[in-house]
């Protein structure tokens, strides 16, 4: 069985294995103790583009990891909701996936944060797992003034 995808199918193993990936990607930003849950899933030359919601664009596992620790420091609570992934690319060793991301959190300072998202991941094999090397997001509707 195949997921379809924007260059040819891809296999439902891989399209499966994604998605855990960007599961495992949210869980590791939701339960905020460990920013390196959340490095594990990047390949160590990935690029993260978050600044269509006003983020920095960071490259390479140590700008990951600083991004990551200060939303640690800095958020009291966060949960995200992840529905509707799809297939988007798949040329036989890279897989590019996206899903609609619901985000709510509580900052240390009282802010509250909602957005909605569109997640995309290209992701490639890397030591024996799945990771991702690019990951963006797109906001879906307006931030909150």
């Amino acid at each position: 069985m195949t997921a379809p995808g924007a260059s040819g199918a891809m296999p439902e193993e891989v399209f499966r294995a994604l998605k855990r990936l960007m599961v495992e990607y949210a869980h590791g930003v939701d339960t905020r103790g460990d920013p390196e849950k959340v490095v594990a899933c990047f390949t160590p030359d990935a690029a993260i583009d978050f600044s269509s919601v006003g983020f920095p664009v960071m490259k390479g596992e140590d700008e990951i990891r600083a991004f990551y620790a200060g939303l640690v420091d800095s958020m009291a609570f966060e949960f995200h909701i992840a529905a509707n992934p799809r297939a988007e690319h798949w040329d036989g060793t890279l897989g590019t996936i996206s899903s609609y991301v619901m985000g709510m959190g509580l900052a240390n300072n009282g802010d509250a944060i909602s957005v909605q998202v569109k997640y995309r991941m290209e992701c490639v094999a890397h030591d024996g797992a799945w990771r991702c090397r690019r990951f963006t997001l797109d906001a879906m509707m307006p931030l909150a003034a």
